[in-house]
This record gives C-alpha cells, sequence and structure tokens, in this order.
C-alpha cells in the first residue's frame, strides 16, 4: 500500500460505507457518463473512496440497505468539503461474462438484481466490469474541500492534495477476506 496517494474514486455513500463496514468487496461498474477516455478503466491500482450523493436511488439497494440510504440523503447538502475514510487496493478486475454471473456473486455488493440487470443494458457494448477491492479503514478521516473539478459524472478524481494512509487496517480480516475471493469464483 502506499504511503501516501491523492488519487480518488467516487463511489456512492451507501457503498463505500457497505465497503468501510467490510460488507462489500465488489464493485459493479460501466463507468459514470463523463470519463475522461470515453468508457471505464481502472486508472490506478489503489485509491481512496469518495462518498457521493448523485444517483443513489432506493429502487436499486437491497432492502437492508434502505436506512442507509435515508441517512446519507439527510446528509446531503451542497457539501463544501469531502470526508474520506477508505483506502482500496484493487486485487482482481474481471470483465462480467453474463448477466446471470452477477447475479449469483451479487452478496458482495448493496445492490439488487435491478441495478444489476440496469447496468448490463446501459451502452450494452461496453463491458461490465467487476472489481474486488481490498478496503482499508484510514485511522483518521482526511477532510478536504469539495472543489468544482471533483463534481460531475466520472469515477475518477485527482484530489488537490495527497493523503497518508499509515495506520489504515483491514475492512475485513485477511482469512476472511480469501475466503469471500475464493467464494466470488471469478478467476
Amino acid at each position: 500500500m502506499l504511503e501516501r496517494h491523492n488519487r480518488a474514486f467516487k463511489e456512492w455513500a451507501v457503498s463505500c460505507e457497505a465497503m468501510w463496514r467490510g460488507e462489500q468487496i465488489l464493485l459493479i461498474r460501466k463507468g459514470g457518463i463523463r470519463e475522461d477516455s470515453g468508457t471505464f478503466q481502472i486508472q490506478d491500482s489503489e485509491f481512496f473512496l469518495i462518498p457521493t450523493y448523485e444517483h443513489q436511488n432506493a429502487r436499486l439497494l437491497k432492502p437492508e440497505y434502505l436506512p442507509r440510504l435515508a441517512e446519507a440523503q439527510a446528509q446531503e447538502r451542497l457539501l463544501s468539503t469531502i470526508k474520506i475514510d477508505s483506502y482500496a487496493v484493487v486485487t482482481g478486475i474481471y470483465e462480467a461474462q453474463d448477466e446471470a454471473q452477477v447475479q449469483t456473486i451479487k452478496h458482495e455488493c448493496p445492490w439488487n438484481s435491478t441495478y444489476i440487470q440496469e447496468r448490463f443494458n446501459f451502452n450494452p457494448y461496453d463491458p461490465l466490469y467487476l472489481v474486488v477491492l481490498r478496503v482499508y479503514r484510514l485511522p483518521k478521516p482526511c477532510v478536504t474541500l469539495m472543489l468544482p473539478e471533483y463534481a460531475g459524472c466520472k469515477s475518477w478524481v485527482t484530489l488537490a492534495e495527497s493523503f497518508l494512509t499509515e495506520g489504515a487496517v483491514p475492512a475485513v480480516p485477511d482469512a476472511e477476506f480469501e475466503a469471500r475471493c475464493r467464494a466470488l469464483a471469478l478467476c
């Protein structure tokens, strides 16, 4: 893990919290509307997670995550700062073979079957990526200003300042993480 970094990945606040809690180790992505390259790419193998509030939708979440969505929406406002409490390391990137494959591993994310189906149908010529993340909890949240260049429908941002990762601890214990990765059966 890098000692200091300034790259960040934008993800639903509900999903960021699930990763911080160790409930989620899998991202399902096609990308944001305004990706620099036109399609989604993993630009960095390590990054901070920035919780976003745009596009969170109750009809795309499993029922057990709905209370967290309500909490996130209550916090949603014109935020002048961003609180970053998680750091992620990519441990695997896989192209989904079909919708059925993703439906069998959806237990590793907060999204429901409708979300998965919509991801497949969105720009059907683009691949759907399954990204396995090892998430670390930062010992103290990093706080930075919400700059205009961080806004919008894009997955990646370069933060104006870099932050330390020292003292970060895994959200999921080693043995459990390895077992959950094996259970995904992606490789």
